[in-house]
């Protein structure tokens, strides 16, 4: 089942997961997603936020430090008392295995080795101050200029999608994994095709939409998605969220938030054969970019005001692009994607890596192998973020080619490594 906003992402459930239940429930990541979101649509009041809270059932310890860092992103008194609420609830559960509102005022200093002979205290860096107004607005016009022309300068391309889809049957993050699955995209004059040749290590021919077996599916990560944000018609708020490191780099942080009215972010849901739902909804998240550039590193996509009638809860995405050679030239193209959606008393996540870049029309000579241990997952710091440091000086960006090549997206060489 599909999710479009010339982006499509979907959800195809048992039947018996569809099943309602009297409270929300929620992981601390979707309730702290669910806030921010509310906090930046700005279209209800601390009051009526706090009542919704209230109503929840978390399935994760909800901690102090959790409560502080929403609070310091804007979350009102009402909220934050409905927070404290829950975490007195939640104190004897597992707290969540990472930090899903990280900020800099509550990062934990890191303890000293066992067998120190001294221990120096000093003063917690302070974070590093936003850019002056001008400045964002000199940043979020090359982000601009860079996400309307980008797909003009993408190059003809296929590529292996490597999907691996995971599920909890109890809408939390204790995933049991359903498989693997592999496709070959190809890519031709802003036109981009799937074609499934591979499902748990087993040959087949087939279409996204035709793949079973539960959990989520996806397409679309190209093309259009990151030009729409900055459309005119999709009258999307920006506003500056923080200084982050990513992949060694220095990232301009941006928030932004597009109403339903602006929309293109729609989700189908389906627990069978023609029986499916599509709605279209509001949508925000954070760009990150690079400051000196406008080049865009990673998206992250959450689905804003879904009915409640809809069976269809939640759903986040965050794509990540990266420098890849193809053909002997360098380009930033989509690299790694995770797509987590919420239905019912299951919660459903895909991790989504894009290999294998050729040129298209040399497909031909390319072997895809039905084998997904033959494209083991990319290492996890390849998709973490680190908090950005006052201390060490940005990351250059890549050099870029001369402006005689025609093509400012495409890049001789890798970025240069994390500096020391």
């Amino acid at each position: 089942m599909i999710m479009n906003m010339r982006f499509r992402a979907g959800l195809i459930l048992c039947c018996c997961a569809a099943i309602a239940w009297s409270q929300t429930e929620m992981n601390i990541a979707q309730i702290a997603d669910f806030i921010r979101s509310e906090l930046a649509l700005k279209q209800h009041s601390d009051k009526q936020i706090a009542a919704y809270v209230k109503k929840l059932q978390l399935s994760e310890k909800l901690t102090d430090k959790t409560i502080i860092d929403l609070q310091s992103q804007g979350a009102g008194p009402k909220t934050v008392e409905a927070l404290k609420a829950l975490r007195d609830q939640t104190a004897t559960m597992k707290p969540p295995s990472q930090d899903a509102t990280y900020s800099p005022a509550t990062a934990q200093e890191p303890a000293p080795a066992i067998g120190s002979p001294t221990v120096m205290l000093s003063a917690k860096a302070p974070p590093i101050p936003p850019p002056d107004s001008v400045t964002q607005r000199k940043i979020l016009d090359q982000m601009k200029e860079y996400a309307l022309n980008y797909t003009q300068n993408l190059p003809n391309f296929v590529c292996v999608q490597v999907i691996r889809k995971a599920v909890d049957p109890n809408a939390g993050d204790s995933y049991r994994s359903l498989g693997t699955v592999l496709a070959k995209v190809s890519y031709n004059e802003g036109q981009e095709h799937y074609n499934v040749y591979s499902v748990n290590g087993k040959l087949t021919d087939s279409t996204m939409d035709k793949v079973r077996g539960g959990g989520a599916m996806s397409t679309g990560e190209f093309g259009s998605l990151m030009r729409e944000i900055f459309e005119a018609k999709s009258d999307a708020e920006f506003a500056w969220d923080h200084w982050g490191t990513l992949r060694g780099r220095r990232m301009a942080v941006f928030n932004y938030s597009i109403d339903s009215g602006h929309s293109s972010f729609s989700i189908s849901y389906g627990a069978g054969e023609g029986d499916e739902q599509r709605i279209i909804t509001a949508y925000n998240g954070l760009i990150y970019a690079d400051p000196a550039t406008g080049e865009i590193t990673r998206i992250k996509f959450v689905a804003v005001n879904i009915p409640k009638t809809f069976p269809v809860r939640a759903t986040t995405e965050i794509l990540d692009y990266d420098l890849v050679e193809i053909s002997g030239q360098n380009y930033v193209v989509p690299k790694m994607a995770q797509l987590l959606m919420l239905a019912g008393r299951e919660s459903a996540k895909n991790e989504i890596e894009f290999r294998n870049y050729r040129k298209y029309g040399t497909d031909s000579s390319i072997t895809y192998d039905a084998d997904p241990n033959s494209l083991p997952p990319l290492p996890p710091a390849e998709s973490q973020e680190q908090p950005a440091d006052a201390s060490k000086p940005a990351a250059p960006p890549p050099a870029k080619k001369p402006a005689s090549t025609g093509d400012p997206f495409s890049l001789p060489t890798a970025p240069p490594p994390p500096p020391k």
